[in-house]
């Protein structure tokens, strides 16, 4: 009873994940990846400048629930419009992006070395994001 009640409750759970994001690719894996990377080296940055607070922990962790509800939001928007996940990936290589961008900022802020071509990119993909040629 105990064990079928384990596999239909994996079973519902994977399929809410297909439903709500549709298949799961690498580019939806290494988002995965990097929102956890930054939670954590964001919170370790807090706690090394004495600034943890929980507050700020749940903040992060709401934040990061919301990015993923987007990408469910695009994957319906791409099966409602017939677009092949188009949109969804368009979202989730911006969100990879904008988590590689955090996970690059708290590591300079830390004053651990980052090699200047990554903060070239970043300087780059911040004027691009002003509207500055």
């Amino acid at each position: 009873m105990i064990r079928d009640l384990g596999i239909f409750s994996l079973a519902a759970g994977l399929s809410a994940i297909g439903f709500l994001f549709g298949t799961i690719e690498y580019l939806f894996m290494i988002l995965i990846t990097l929102m956890g990377i930054e939670f954590v080296s964001k919170s370790l940055n807090e706690c090394v400048n004495d600034q943890f607070a929980i507050n700020r922990l749940f903040t992060r962790l709401a934040k990061k629930l919301v990015t993923l509800s987007l990408i469910s939001v695009a994957h319906f928007f791409d099966q409602l419009l017939q677009t092949d996940n188009s949109i969804r990936d368009f979202a989730i290589m911006f969100y990879i992006l904008y988590e590689a961008f955090q996970i690059v900022s708290t590591a300079h802020s830390l004053g651990i070395p980052v090699p200047q071509v990554f903060l070239d990119i970043l300087e780059i993909i911040k004027e691009k994001l002003r509207g500055r040629p």
